[in-house]
């Protein structure tokens, strides 16, 4: 996508509109970044999720409630499509390797959905023990590009 990114006040004002659940905190607009707390329920479970976000960045989300369940060897991972550290991953919602995020998306377009979406995959690996998400695994020993964020 082409185009000038999306200020941090824009991200804050189209995931008001879209998302009124998730709550702007920590905002620095200094460094453009944002951090968003709210609770969703894809299917079964609700979940608290935390979005990180600062402008020219990739989005992070994390689960902060429940924990996570893990299933020790299973043979696609203890817990598929997260980014580590194992203590306090991030969800792998898309690959930054093919561009499938832009600075000209909106949160709230674009990453809660796929959290959403991540989520209904991970209750049915739960169930299953297989991951029907696509995609491709997270490498654990791959660098990953993180940004920083207030």
């Amino acid at each position: 996508m082409t185009g000038a990114p999306l200020s941090i006040d824009e991200q804050i004002a189209a995931m008001k509109a879209t998302w009124p659940q998730f709550a702007a905190r920590r905002i620095d607009r200094c460094s453009q970044a944002a951090r968003w707390v709210g609770s969703v329920r894809p299917q079964y479970s609700r979940y608290v999720l935390e979005i990180r976000y600062q402008v020219g960045g990739f989005p992070e989300v994390r689960v902060i409630s429940p924990v996570l369940i893990r299933m020790p060897g299973n043979p696609e991972g203890e817990l598929p499509h997260v980014y580590p550290p194992a203590n306090d991953p991030s969800l792998c919602l898309f690959d930054p390797r093919e561009d499938e995020w832009a600075p000209t998306m909106t949160l709230a377009s674009a990453t809660v959905p796929w959290a959403l979406d991540w989520l209904a995959c991970y209750e049915l690996w739960l169930m299953t023990g297989r991951w029907t998400g696509g995609g491709r695994h997270a490498e654990p020993s791959a660098p990953i590009a993180k940004e920083t964020t207030a």
